[in-house]
């Protein structure tokens, strides 16, 4: 049977809001691969990443398209001439990319069955299924239950199962719970390494120095993302994660991560990796025990943790390990400013405190520190969003906590989406996109002048430091010439916030 995984090309511009193409290895893609063919079923599997070309187009709707066009897609796809066609989605913004081209191929090969997988279907999957081009839906972890449905099809069965949906019963795994409605990988050393081989790495490596890295400040210059562990205990009320990889904190073992890393450095070179648990400190012992196998790795490699960490679990020590082992920055999760946000709307359970005492162990230590912020949650005020702006442009004036603010967008599957939506607490229809909340206390127009207000700011902050901090001058004026496009962009918002 011939299995042909594919990545959709990418929408760029969102109705204004720009948005720089952002491409790595599709870890997701390469792990399932990486399951099925260690099953030992009779597959031939390969991947198709859309994105690769790196050309960028305007299709008829008049999007701006990253990667192959529509019609290259199809070609591709046909000359494969796959049995089964799996399509990854990890964004509800880019999820009509992923639907597009499911209807491509059912339109061109009508007899090729089509799976979809990723976070907004484990969602929304009867919105999947509505599609006469979908077979088959995948929620959750996709690797054991995209091989079990390999298997039925091999088998002459009709795939069904926990977590394996198709068009005769949709709805009999759909109840609504506090968490998704099925089960997760208990076991995670059980998964095979990812599937790398069956990608071409230097082209991906090759786009990340031409300025399309998998994440915004990279330095790497073959960098991959890895994941050391799934799920997160903890019950912030905007975050996704849980729909996909559940509450329960899950491992692999720190001699599976040695292995894991040491196979990315001598098979493929690499100089760089984007830790990119959800909760990569939750356990600070095994965090310890991951950074001492970086540490020891020679070549020296860098690291950093762009999902963000907890601002609680750090100490003096831990702190400068993490510069001493190859650290290029950490990204701290503050989300609020204000205490009342934070444990009644957002249920982050954040001492503050602990938040203030990184930051001014990361500046003693020269480790950079950027922090996520979001303003416009349901029952907050405008003064408390003006709290949050003032901390984080105070601590970026002051320890160079390089602030990353934006208004709340809710994200299907998350409680604060269904909080917005139970109370009609938006305009028209709830759209997954930044500021769509409107309350007694403010409204999307409010909390745009706030943002705009603050950009500003922070442009002006950005241009002091490069003046007048040595270390900043070096590094903002790499990051410049890296992401020329960013900059641009940035100055434009920050000249409209003038008038």
């Amino acid at each position: 049977m011939k299995i042909l995984l594919c990545h959709p090309n990418q929408k760029v511009c969102f109705e204004g809001m720009k948005a720089r193409p952002m491409v790595g290895p599709p870890l997701g893609l390469l792990m399932i691969a990486g399951h099925l063919r260690g099953s030992g079923l009779p597959c031939d599997i390969k991947i198709y990443d859309a994105r690769l070309s790196a050309i960028s187009s305007v299709n008829e709707q008049g999007d701006t398209i990253f990667g192959d066009t529509d019609s290259d897609c199809v070609k591709r796809v046909i000359a494969e001439k796959p049995d089964v066609v799996g399509i990854s989605n990890m964004f509800t913004a880019q999820i009509e990319r992923a639907y597009a081209l499911a209807d491509l191929v059912k339109a061109a090969l009508p007899k090729t069955i089509v799976v979809i997988g990723g976070p907004h279907v484990t969602v929304f999957p009867q919105e999947a299924l509505a599609r006469p081009s979908i077979d088959y839906v995948v929620l959750g972890e996709g690797e054991e239950r995209f091989t079990s449905l390999i298997a039925s099809l091999l088998a002459g069965d009709v795939p069904a199962g926990e977590g394996i949906i198709g068009k005769p019963k949709a709805t009999d795994l759909l109840q609504i719970k506090k968490t998704a409605p099925i089960r997760f990988i208990e076991d995670l050393d059980r998964m095979p390494l990812p599937a790398y081989d069956l990608v071409d790495l230097e082209a991906y490596f090759d786009l990340s120095r031409r300025g399309f890295s998998p994440r915004y400040r990279e330095w790497g210059k073959r960098p991959i993302t890895m994941i050391t562990s799934r799920g997160c205990p903890h019950v912030c009320t905007f975050c996704s994660i849980h729909t996909t990889m559940g509450y329960k904190y899950r491992t692999h073992s720190i001699d599976s991560v040695r292995e894991h890393i040491n196979h990315l450095v001598s098979k493929y070179g690499v100089d760089f990796i984007h830790f990119e648990d959800d909760n990569f400190t939750h356990v600070p012992e095994r965090y310890d025990e991951i950074i001492e196998v970086v540490s020891k790795i020679r070549p020296r490699i860098g690291w950093d943790t762009p999902n963000g960490v907890r601002g609680d679990s750090w100490s003096r020590e831990r702190i400068r390990k993490a510069k001493e082992s190859g650290c290029e920055f950490l990204t701290v999760a503050i989300e609020s400013a204000v205490p009342r946000v934070l444990n009644d709307i957002v249920k982050k359970k954040l001492d503050l405190d602990r938040v203030e005492e990184m930051i001014r162990w990361c500046h003693e230590f020269n480790l950079r520190l950027h922090a996520f912020y979001i303003i416009g949650f349901p029952g907050e005020t405008l003064d408390e969003m003006r709290t949050t702006i003032a901390f984080a442009l105070d601590r970026y004036r002051r320890y160079g906590v390089t602030p990353f603010l934006q208004s709340l967008i809710p994200i299907p599957g998350t409680p604060i989406y269904r909080r917005i939506l139970k109370m009609g607490l938006f305009k028209g229809t709830l759209q997954t996109k930044h500021n769509q909340v409107t309350t007694a206390e403010f409204n999307p127009d409010q909390v745009r002048q706030l943002y705009r207000r603050y950009h500003l700011q922070r442009m002006r902050i950005f241009a002091w430091r490069t003046l007048t901090a040595g270390r900043d001058f070096f590094y903002n004026t790499r990051l410049v010439l890296k992401y020329p496009h960013a900059l641009v962009h940035a100055a434009r918002e920050a000249m409209g916030a003038s008038r």
